[in-house]
């Protein structure tokens, strides 16, 4: 009867915060929309800069080769090189993305052949220009090689001879079926991209999405501390340890009846997300978020992490004296544990150092959980490690805000 009490108080408590619990709800969805927007199209090369390339006037080797670009949706336009001067202030402008000198021609031979030059602005990003000096290099080789093969013929003397010109024409087309094959293994996809799991199987590629929603779920579940910090206080505030002392109330069952509530508004966090980027997220042009195995996985992960996020919001609740002080302590603690942890920024772009520290973030552990459940589609047999140490943080924590919190009790202290 006691412990049903003391849920129905705090929940009457809550109502009176519906601000700090809505922040619950809203800001890992704003976070969730912004990142995955940010990095829906962070695996695809940007198309829309203007590329110049630049040679001598009529130059077919430069409009075959802008032509073959144009086919890869480049923006793509061709210029003078006695205009050089011009497109090089508009390059300092911020106009074009790039400049591409090709100093060669048709008549150029490939011994002969000088390298492409290319003009940027210092601040180009470093990805893009590796992705397009790929495929500047496969369409410029091609088109070399294409003309470089257009009249490779052998010429026999005597060739008006019967006997010599067939040799003649049965050599020239054997070097043409071989001009022809070398032409075929250009213009094949050197890549074909196979994602397979920890079991060996077939799986779709990764999205931005598969990264942002857990990321961001996980984060607003340990922000489930602010509302609960506000509770704390107002009890402080109202000298409702004073009363709770009095009736004798255990501290181990005041503390599970805080947490019930805040462990069912996590569960509804995690069902929301779910459903967030299952239906939104594609109305928005973004991935869908769709679960992959065994939903009770998901379900036993997002309890576990629920109770290392009531773990430290309780010892924050119990050591904060003021809402002031749990706001700074609990979260710059929460902060640390997301950049360490990889739910900012993804942990296999941090350096190595950085890695290793990521091992000791609980953000960390519950990130690499869901996955691993996701991305390998691991079981829960297989994900055990991570729900272990997950909960020997939540009983780590929890035991010592018990212990603090029934030394309060004890005390009788009047905030």
């Amino acid at each position: 009867m006691m412990l049903l009490v003391s849920i129905f108080k705090e929940l009457r408590l809550l109502s009176r915060d519906l601000h700090g619990v809505a922040v619950l709800f809203i800001m890992p969805i704003l976070f969730m929309l912004i990142m995955s927007a940010a990095l829906s199209k962070g695996n695809e090369l940007s198309r829309s800069g203007e590329i110049v390339l630049l040679a001598e006037k009529n130059n077919t080797l430069n409009q075959a080769f802008a032509k073959a670009l144009s086919e890869e949706n480049l923006n793509i336009r061709q210029g003078d090189l006695t205009d050089l001067a011009l497109f090089q202030n508009g390059l300092q402008q911020g106009k074009f993305e790039l400049l591409v000198i090709n100093r060669n021609s048709t008549e150029t031979l490939l011994e002969q052949d000088q390298g492409l030059e290319l003009h940027l602005n210092p601040s180009v990003d470093l990805i893009w220009l590796s992705g397009i000096k790929g495929i500047l290099q496969k369409h410029y080789t091609q088109q070399r090689l294409n003309d470089y093969f257009a009249d490779n013929t052998i010429h026999l003397e005597n060739n008006h001879l019967k006997q010599v010109k067939k040799i003649e024409h049965q050599v020239n087309q054997e070097l043409e079926q071989k001009f022809t094959q070398i032409r075929a293994y250009l213009n094949n996809n050197m890549w074909q991209e196979r994602y397979l799991n920890r079991q060996g199987d077939s799986v779709n590629k990764p999205n931005s999405v598969q990264h942002s929603v857990p990321a961001w779920l996980i984060f607003g579940m340990f922000f489930i501390m602010i509302p609960l910090s506000n509770v704390m206080a107002m009890e402080r505030q109202t000298n409702t340890i004073t009363r709770l002392r009095l009736a004798q109330a255990s501290a181990w069952k005041l503390v599970v009846a805080k947490l019930i509530p805040y462990f069912l508004i996590n569960q509804l966090q995690f069902l929301g997300m779910i459903a967030l980027g299952y239906f939104v997220l594609p109305l928005l042009d973004m991935p869908m978020f769709r679960l992959s195995g065994d939903f009770t996985a998901y379900a036993v992960l997002a309890s576990a992490v629920s109770l290392a996020a009531l773990g430290y919001g309780l010892l924050i609740s119990v050591i904060a004296r003021t809402t002031e002080q749990a706001v700074v302590l609990g979260g710059g603690g929460i902060i640390i544990m997301a950049a360490t942890g990889g739910i900012m920024v993804p942990v296999y772009i941090m350096p190595e150092i950085m890695q290793q520290i990521a091992q000791f973030s609980p953000m960390g552990w519950a990130l690499t959980g869901f996955q691993n459940l996701l991305l390998n589609h691991y079981h829960l047999q297989q994900i055990s490690p991570i729900l272990w140490r997950l909960a020997a943080f939540a009983a780590a924590t929890l035991a010592t805000a018990v212990l603090i919190y029934r030394n309060q009790l004890k005390k009788q202290v009047r905030f």
